[in-house]
């Protein structure tokens, strides 16, 4: 995924200071057995070790329940 002209970009501001990134609209993610459709991500800057990270607001929107104990994510 890659930045284009006219793409919003952003910056957000934490303890270690502060990163741009830009927002996309995904035209479908796939997370488990479950499809989300027209779903606008953040698009940044992660360790080369991560492949992604998934935001508290889809797990909310989309009504995932995290088990802690377990580490699984169920719907």
């Amino acid at each position: 995924m890659t930045y284009e002209t006219g793409d919003s970009i952003f910056e957000a501001y934490g303890i270690g200071g502060s990163i741009p990134f830009y927002t996309k609209i995904m035209d479908r993610i796939i997370i488990g057995s479950n499809s989300i459709e027209s779903i606008e991500i953040d698009v940044g800057v992660l360790p080369k070790e991560h492949k992604g990270l998934l935001g508290l607001d889809v797990l909310k929107q989309q009504n995932f329940i995290i088990d802690l104990k377990r580490l699984e994510l169920h719907k």
